[in-house]
């Protein structure tokens, strides 16, 4: 470099080589020189992404639910439920055998009782001509019950 001229004197342009991470680069006059290469630099715009996928998604998390929902009304998580009518015949053939009762007959229980340790319910029962109750009580998981006096 000649004497007297060092960097930055005035009169004197500077040249400088854009990088595509430095950004718009200043030129000669004051002007600005957009960079190249950058993210987005030719103006490129993604294409608009359906909502196809996302709603039909949604339908399907919808219907799950809603079925897992009618599943559980109907009684399907329930688990093992006692057999409606073989309680009844239990119930009057031990009545019988047990309790030593000779007229015996029409039991009534209810429905979906579950086979749960200590599940207690009421079944009507006629006993020589009369209305009775007997509570029913599950012993095991097995489906054992036991049944008590007629009351």
């Amino acid at each position: 470099m000649p004497p007297g001229q060092g960097w930055n004197q005035p009169g004197q342009a500077q040249h400088q080589t854009p990088s595509p991470a430095t950004g718009p680069q200043p030129r000669q006059g004051g002007q600005w020189q957009p960079s190249y290469g950058g993210f987005g630099a030719f103006g490129e715009q993604k294409p608009k992404r359906s909502k196809k996928p996302l709603l039909i998604g949604a339908a399907v998390v919808v219907l799950l639910a809603g079925g897992g929902v009618g599943a559980w009304l109907l009684g399907a998580f329930q688990g093992d439920t006692l057999d409606r009518a073989a309680v009844q015949d239990g119930v009057v053939k031990i009545l019988r055998e047990d309790f030593g009762e000779g007229d015996v007959k029409n039991a009534q229980c209810p429905e979906d009782q579950p086979v749960r340790t200590g599940t207690t319910f009421e079944c009507t029962v006629t006993v020589a001509g009369q209305p009775k109750k007997v509570t029913v009580r599950v012993l095991n998981d097995q489906a054992q019950y036991e049944v008590g006096m007629p009351r």
